[in-house]
């Protein structure tokens, strides 16, 4: 049963765990969706809180020993803290809900635009004011009725700036679009075997930092590092773990990385394209008896293709 609470209860509560939030209507944002003809589920919660948690920017380079993913990878799985950081603020209140975070079949980035938690940048990706483009997004949707919006203000936007659609290796990115299956965040997430231009393309384990990187809205930002994106020392993958260890005993040593929610095959396969770009020959023994275990047909084309570039360096 829906109850009533006001807007100040309801902000301090998640203000306590996030650095940004934004409270609209659940309304709002299924008629904006209508109207943009996206396929997102009916919800009957009047609510929707929309939350940021800002991540900190952290180069590591990769070695000839260990591989490193994109650095939202680095601490502990966004997606485990903000549904931890959510059910902390929601086991307070008396009422139901539903959270999100990342894989469910809302739209982030809309509800942070209604919200005024960012604005949509060129890259894709939701800038806000405080802390550029490095915030998770959370969404949780609440059986309670407010008196009144939380929308935040929005006062800016990527104006004539085009440095992310420059500096994008893959062309995925031009004025006013997108093409998802250029990304190569995209194609190195996704379980196939890569293209030649991918191949050489690819430059991290897991993940792609250049449009966030070359991002004038990230520039003298504020950074917040919260505890649970402390760094754990498993943001260096080992090369020799990665290739002779079993799913299990991987999983067991890198546990609480988002980056193995794709599993580690495709971590596998990327880090074959990076051995390719270092003319890495260490662990050519390790690959092919890869490719004897691992009968993936995507991972075996891909891992052929590259051994046989390896074995000619």
């Amino acid at each position: 049963m829906c109850c009533f609470l006001t807007n100040q209860e309801l902000k301090e509560a998640f203000q306590a765990q996030f650095d940004v939030v934004g409270i609209i209507h659940t309304k709002r944002y299924l008629d904006e969706a209508k109207r943009m003809v996206k396929k997102i589920p009916q919800v009957d919660y009047p609510t929707m809180v929309v939350v940021g948690l800002n991540y900190p920017m952290r180069l590591i380079k990769h070695t000839k020993t260990h591989l490193i993913p994109s650095f939202y990878t680095f601490g502990s799985d966004y997606h485990t803290v903000l549904k931890n950081r959510i059910k902390r603020v929601m086991d307070q209140m008396p009422f139901l809900y539903e959270l999100g975070v990342d894989n469910h079949p809302h739209d982030e980035r809309l509800a942070a635009t209604l919200s005024g938690v960012g604005y949509f940048g060129k890259n894709q990706l939701i800038i806000n004011e405080f802390f550029g483009t490095y915030i998770f997004l959370g969404i949780v949707f609440i059986d309670v009725s407010l008196e009144e919006e939380l929308i935040l203000e929005i006062s800016d936007d990527c104006g004539t700036c085009r440095k992310c659609i420059d500096a994008c290796p893959t062309n995925a990115l031009f004025e006013g679009g997108y093409e998802v299956e250029k990304c190569m965040s995209h194609f190195n997430q996704s379980k196939r075997a890569l293209s030649e231009e991918e191949i050489d393309a690819n430059y991290l384990l897991f993940g792609c930092d250049i449009c966030q990187m070359v991002c004038p809205k990230n520039i003298k930002k504020k950074t917040t590092l919260h505890p649970e994106f402390e760094l754990s020392g498993k943001e260096m993958v080992s090369i020799v773990d990665l290739f002779a260890d079993s799913e299990k005993e991987f999983k067991e040593k890198y546990k609480d990385m988002s980056y193995l929610w794709k599993g580690k095959t495709i971590l596998m396969r990327n880090a074959l394209t990076i051995l390719h770009k270092q003319k890495n020959t260490l662990y050519n023994d390790l690959i092919e008896k890869s490719i004897e275990k691992h009968q993936t047909t995507w991972y075996h084309n891909t891992a052929l293709k590259i051994l046989e570039k390896l074995k000619t360096k």
